[in-house]
């Protein structure tokens, strides 16, 4: 295994994390506009504040750890957005398609999570961030999954 260590490295992998909450935040509040079931808006409504609140944890991280957050999305999340917003149009199941895009986002986010705590060198305190905020994206991931069953 690989273990990035240096300081530099653990503050781009955590302002990696950071983008990708920013991601998510955004993407959920796509998500909510474009569905037209309610509970869904509401779901959707709440995850986007979640990521809100784990970037403002990640922030607050990568500051605590003497370095500068990124705050802005990136462009393959602003690209994923707007294919929500394409393909949420011309399907003939707008809010199944938005859900699993939802769903494929969150698996992305997992996979970043997972890398990040595998192959990064992290302080305690800043692993116990990163598994809670995973946990909780594996639980809107398994929604997500059975949202896209019955939907």
């Amino acid at each position: 295994m690989n273990v990035k260590d240096t300081r530099g490295e653990i503050l781009d992998q955590l302002n990696r994390l950071l983008t990708r909450s920013h991601d998510a935040e955004k993407g959920y509040q796509e998500a909510a506009e474009n569905v037209k079931d309610t509970e869904l808006k509401s779901l959707f409504l709440t995850q986007a504040r979640q990521r809100s609140e784990f970037a403002m944890e990640i922030d607050r991280e990568v500051r605590t750890l003497g370095g500068d957050p990124d705050n802005g999305t990136s462009l393959a999340a602003d690209l994923h957005r707007a294919w929500i917003n394409v393909k949420s149009t011309f399907s003939s199941n707008d809010d199944k398609a938005t859900v699993q895009e939802c769903q494929r986002g969150d698996q992305e986010a997992l996979n970043d999570y997972n890398a990040v705590l595998q192959e990064t060198d992290l302080m305690a305190s800043t692993r116990e961030l990163l598994l809670r905020q995973k946990q909780s994206i594996e639980s809107a991931h398994a929604s997500m999954s059975r949202l896209a069953l019955v939907v």
